[in-house]
């Protein structure tokens, strides 16, 4: 059973939830970034980047730094920018886009369903990353990035319960300048909240979607707190902040694959090597494949499709995404790329990007070649995680992607 607790978010009034909401800090341009700390005084970001405009910094993930963004958040609370709410909460979260709607549930889910293997991961994480955050939640003393999390039980029942919410008055309402709109829907009668936790009990499994770093992060410092204490427990260190979502409702796109090889200059070569695989025929348009076992490539002469000749009968759960067969088959044997978190050669391209740049930078012969992918399906996901393995970088983009400052956890 999925264990998920409502809790005391520390969260902007509702006049305010538009200034405060913001994208993750790193998914900003530095120009951007510049202009919105200029701009809004009350942006979340503040407190992420509490020394701007200040002549002398700290060192970025010190302690020091840490501290900064302590004492800005504890400003902001003291200002009534940040407001906790008198009574725990389930949080209804709803985000309409011109692509797709998603409605999920923002609560505390218990570490020890991590810890368990109850929450099943498809990513590695790497422990310095780790460490890192869960230092800095320890000395921040708050949570405010949600960790994405998915499953496939139980669907209709928990989508019933959070459309009679939301079927109700919002207590946010509004939309951002990526033309998405954001409402919440605070749950703090008990009946509901026990309605919702019970909807739940009945889940076996649960998935990460987006935030496998944030998870063990959390779990890191359940177990560093647990230990300062003689195993006494803080209450709050103890749960995940995340938001739940159905598996049908995840938007999945795919990232694809840039290749900048300034030795690589055979053109006709590599196409004349992938013919021993795939079926390589001419396109007028860009190629970006909607079936399994396609790939496009986009070389100077122009755009390919490029369709697998024999079944790939993979073991593993793993060997059977498009993604690994495309490193066995292409990426290792054609440009001797073996390592993808480290070869400079090798560029990820969210599947939400426009590839005419990337066009023109093969032609400028700046880069080499562009193979697009088709995206995984839930069901790719989750028998990945189920069998315990590991999908390659950068396999998956997910969405929703969710706002920092509206529902903050904390862990003091």
């Amino acid at each position: 059973m999925a264990h998920i607790v409502p809790f005391k978010a520390v969260r902007p009034p509702a006049h305010m939830a538009h200034l405060v909401a913001s994208r993750s800090f790193v998914t900003y341009k530095p120009a951007d970034l510049k202009r919105k700390l200029s701009e809004n005084p009350f942006t979340f970001i503040h407190i992420i980047n509490p020394e701007f405009g200040q002549p002398v910094k700290t060192r970025p993930n010190s302690d020091r730094r840490f501290e900064k963004v302590k004492t800005r958040y504890e400003e902001f609370c003291n200002a009534g920018i940040l407001v906790q709410d008198p009574a725990p909460a389930f949080y209804v979260y709803r985000q309409d886009t011109a692509e797709a709607s998603f409605t999920g549930i923002i609560c505390g889910v218990a570490v020890q369903e991590y810890l368990t293997g109850k929450i099943k991961i498809h990513e590695h994480t790497i422990t310095e990353r780790e460490e890192t955050f869960c230092r800095y939640l320890d000395i921040c003393g708050f949570n405010a990035e949600p960790v994405l999390l998915t499953f496939r039980e139980n669907t209709a029942e928990v989508s019933a319960l959070t459309a009679s919410v939301s079927a109700l008055r919002p207590d946010y309402d509004f939309s951002t300048t990526d033309a998405h709109r954001h409402r919440l829907w605070p749950v703090t009668d008990p009946k509901a909240v026990r309605k919702i936790q019970a909807s739940f009990s009945k889940i076996s499994d649960l998935y990460i979607a987006d935030g496998h770093h944030r998870s063990a992060s959390s779990a890191l410092l359940s177990r560093k707190r647990a230990a300062r204490t003689s195993g006494h427990r803080s209450s709050s260190a103890d749960f995940i902040l995340a938001m739940l979502i159905p598996a049908d409702q995840l938007l999945i796109k795919p990232f694809h694959r840039l290749i900048c090889c300034p030795e690589f200059c055979d053109e006709e070569q590599l196409l004349h090597n992938l013919r021993e695989d795939f079926h390589v025929i001419g396109q007028k348009q860009a190629v970006v494949p909607e079936d399994k076992r396609t790939w496009g490539l986009r070389v100077k002469s122009g755009w390919y499709r490029l369709t697998l000749k024999n079944p790939f009968h993979g073991v593993k759960a793993s060997e059977k995404l498009d993604a690994v067969i495309f490193t066995k088959k292409i990426l290792e044997p054609q440009f001797g790329i073996t390592d993808q978190k480290t070869d400079r050669r090798l560029q990820f391209i969210p599947g939400t990007a426009d590839i005419k740049k990337y066009e023109d930078a093969i032609d400028s012969g700046k880069c080499t070649a562009l193979f697009t992918l088709c995206k995984v399906d839930p069901d790719e996901l989750f028998d990945v995680a189920d069998a315990g393995e590991i999908m390659p970088p950068k396999s998956t983009w997910i969405a929703p992607k969710l706002r920092s400052g509206l529902t903050v956890m904390s862990l003091d």
